[in-house]
């Protein structure tokens, strides 16, 4: 099966035996979440379904049952808005489907579906790393979803061509839709820079002014940015430097060997995450504070920008209610690629088990809920529950208390800004990605020069 063009060089040279290989170790919390914290912070035990809270009722006689695999322990709880889709799907299909959840805090839930991948027992519908789902298409562990596209007309039509080639081999293989979309950036408490003497940044603030703001609040005894490093897939909103260097413009000419990371655009664009560190942008405590203690502190109004995504919308209109702010983050003077860079990209995606195919009433089950999980009313509890869907339904309206999702709505609308086809950690390999973080959260802390943080990333790439 011919792979996506950035994926050739990383993922070619994988075998079956090293995809399993140390399933039975406990694996780390690397990749990036499409959902941000709530799939980080849950306890490491499994949630099985149909034994907890997490489970929907019963199921009952002549219903057809399919599992969706989770990458959360309580889904209820930690992803509420997929909680209330398939209810309401189960609702609707009464006596006729049921979803179930199997569910497992992200790094258990990847040696899960590892394994169950390995002795044919994968749920029918699945949330997947990235870089995970290329392996199990590779396999051939995936169904196929362009027949499910190509027969529901409709829900193709509310997946912009993004949300798709995102998940689609160069020879047309759907291997996966996005589970939502990663809207990812700056946040900000308008009452701390506003107490603090600073004006609210806007689209196109540079990064002179930006260390400028960030002088004027360490003088006011405010942390600029909220930013920890033991999460180590935190770093958002500072993707977006990448891009602003001519990361998606080149990353396929570096993937396939005929550049390298540690270039003259991307050193500049580590010098700036190193300059914001030289200027004290981040916690002095930086070295020991998770994703959350972050949070926390932001919502406390210690510091005034966060770097996160739209996932804490909800989260921030309790704790801040109108004096939330979103930013896509500074521009820079010294890059010759575009500036005007938004983050809105498909997230990890929602993958389909091959086995589906031998089984009609589950193959119909499978895509009765997909047709339901793209559509136009779960696209509106999306929004009521302030998460971005992956569908391009344009007349759902967004409440007047819900401020932080208004605002990065209004930083999505701003004419002429476009977002990179993909997250650009999620064309990566896992342990590339790991390296991608380590490094930039290294020269933020100072640990590392700018070559030295890329040539690790280079040397990661070589040997994955």
């Amino acid at each position: 099966m011919k792979r996506k063009k950035v994926m050739t060089t990383l993922l070619g040279v994988l075998t079956i035996a090293s995809l399993f290989a140390g399933c039975g170790s406990q694996a780390g919390s690397n990749s990036a979440s499409s959902s941000g914290a709530a799939a980080t912070g849950a306890d490491e035990t499994a949630t099985v379904s149909g034994s907890s809270e997490s489970s929907m009722e019963a199921p009952k006689d002549g219903e057809t049952v399919i599992k969706f695999g989770i990458h959360v322990a309580d889904p209820k709880a930690q992803e509420a808005v997929t909680w209330n889709i398939v209810n309401a799907f189960n609702k609707k299909y009464d006596g006729k489907y049921q979803v179930e959840f199997e569910a497992a805090e992200k790094s258990a839930h990847d040696q899960n579906m590892k394994l169950e991948a390995s002795d044919g027992t994968l749920p029918e519908i699945f949330w997947c790393d990235s870089a995970q789902a290329v392996d199990f298409s590779d396999a051939g562990y995936l169904l196929d979803l362009s027949d499910f596209l190509s027969s529901n007309k409709d829900t193709d039509a509310a997946l912009d061509d993004s949300m798709k080639q995102a998940f689609q081999t160069d020879d047309g293989v759907q291997y996966g839709l996005p589970y939502q979309a990663n809207v990812e950036g700056f946040f900000y408490n308008k009452k701390v820079l506003k107490d603090a003497g600073v004006a609210e940044p806007t689209e196109g603030t540079t990064f002179t002014e930006f260390l400028d703001m960030c002088k004027k609040l360490n003088d006011a005894k405010i942390t600029p940015i909220a930013q920890g490093s033991t999460d180590n897939y935190a770093i958002w909103a500072f993707l977006m430097f990448l891009d602003r260097y001519g990361y998606s413009e080149n990353i396929d000419k570096i993937l396939n060997g005929k550049e390298k990371f540690n270039n003259k655009d991307m050193v500049a664009c580590f010098d700036k995450m190193s300059e914001l560190g030289k200027a004290k942008a981040f916690p002095e405590n930086m070295s020991t504070l998770s994703y959350f203690d972050a949070k926390a502190s932001f919502e406390a109004g210690q510091a005034a920008f966060i770097d996160t995504g739209a996932w804490d919308a909800a989260e921030f209109d309790e704790k801040l209610g109108d004096n939330i702010g979103f930013w896509w983050g500074p521009t820079f003077d010294d890059s010759k690629y575009s500036q005007t860079c938004a983050m809105k990209v498909p997230s990890a995606p929602l993958c389909v088990s091959a086995a589906v195919s031998k089984d009609k009433s589950v193959q119909d089950a499978v895509y009765a809920f997909l047709n339901y999980y793209y559509s136009k009313d779960a696209a509106a509890i999306s929004y009521q529950g302030s998460v971005f869907p992956a569908t391009n339904y344009k007349d759902i309206q967004i409440s007047d208390t819900q401020y932080a999702l208004k605002a990065v709505n209004a930083a999505i609308s701003t004419e002429g800004w476009t977002s990179p086809k993909a997250q650009p950690d999620q064309v990566l390999n896992a342990a590339t990605q790991t390296q991608l973080y380590d490094s930039m959260l290294g020269v933020m802390m100072g640990n590392y020069s700018s070559k030295d943080a890329l040539q690790m990333i280079d040397d990661s790439l070589a040997n994955s």
